[in-house]
């Protein structure tokens, strides 16, 4: 316990000290007045557009539950999106919020490794489609990056769909003894049967909806862009925003803060963009992603506070029951 109260209290100092580095580089009232001038209307356009892609990802993740037949409504799935969306901002991690969608989910279905399995393969689904974007922009935008940044596209594009493909053909794993190494750590056998499970129909569901977030979230970005001037081709987005995605998931910071911010100084210096102008896209980013959480937070408390005003109304009627 103690230990791990010491990691997420470096987690919190490498975001703190890596976004006060790029402010000091950068320079911290440059970016300040970059922030200042952004357009309000388009911001409003992104932030609808960012909590519409909410939903979607709520449609994504019920697709995946539904294989495994596991009825939770739309609504329900949707609030625990903003309720994690909530504790990623909180959490010295970037997805603490899917440990909390697991533990909600896992109270409400009484199925701990389905839980799991889903959450992971609906975050999987997401960046599968992000990174194939990426590489499908590459042919015709290869010019605009470095050949390293190029790269990384291609290997991280293939390796996500291979393994995605390998977890999918039970007899490869089967024949290569995979499977008899994953029987020896139950847990790890019950996620990878959640994961075959879900089938490949429900997976391509997934990922066709994926596309469509993914599509939103370009266009969150890009409006961002637009609200502070900035002007470049949408295939920087394609290709960037896959990469800072993934640098999202690596649970070394206090919500991607800081990473992400280095991601959108460094990538978007490829296409032209000044340093304070990247910078404050990044946390102009976050914003929208703090205001949703905020959401989460009052849904959460709003729910608390009525399951424990529940539980006293329960306990004064079985009260009363006893005295009668």
């Amino acid at each position: 316990m103690r230990k791990d109260r010491l990691l997420n209290l470096l987690k919190v100092g490498l975001s703190l000290t890596l976004l006060a580095i790029l402010l000091s580089q950068v320079g911290w009232q440059q970016t300040l007045e970059t922030l200042g001038k952004a357009k309000l209307p388009h911001l409003a356009v992104a932030f609808v557009l960012y909590l519409v892609g909410i939903v979607v990802r709520a449609y994504r993740w019920r697709i995946l539950l539904n294989a495994l037949k596991i009825d939770i409504p739309l609504a329900r799935l949707t609030t625990l999106y903003f309720v994690g969306t909530f504790f990623n901002n909180i959490l010295p991690t970037g997805i603490g919020g899917d440990v909390v969608r697991v533990y909600e989910l896992s109270k409400q279905s009484k199925r701990p490794m389905d839980s799991v399995g889903t959450v992971l393969l609906d975050r999987a689904t997401g960046l599968l489609v992000l990174f194939l974007m990426a590489l499908l922009a590459l042919p015709f935008s290869y010019r605009l990056i470095t050949p390293s940044i190029a790269a990384v596209i291609l290997l991280l594009c293939l390796g996500s769909w291979a393994g995605l493909g390998l977890a999918l053909r039970r007899d490869w794993l089967e024949r290569w003894g995979f499977l008899r190494i994953m029987a020896r750590i139950k847990q790890l056998r019950e996620l990878y049967e959640s994961v075959y499970a879900c089938g490949p129909r429900a997976i391509g569901g997934a990922l066709v909806v994926s596309f469509v977030f993914n599509v939103l979230l370009m266009a969150v970005n890009y409006l961002i862009a637009l609200s502070l001037g900035v002007e470049i081709s949408l295939s920087y987005f394609l290709l960037f925003i896959p990469l800072i995605s993934f640098l999202l998931v690596l649970p070394i910071s206090l919500s991607g803060l800081g990473v992400r911010e280095g991601g959108y100084v460094y990538l978007f210096a490829q296409a032209g963009v000044s340093a304070p102008l990247a910078l404050a896209m990044s946390l102009l980013f976050y914003a929208l992603n703090v205001a949703t959480g905020l959401i989460g937070g009052v849904l959460y408390a709003f729910e608390g506070a009525r399951g424990y005003l529940e539980k006293k109304s329960d306990e004064r009627r079985s009260t009363n029951a006893r005295d009668k």
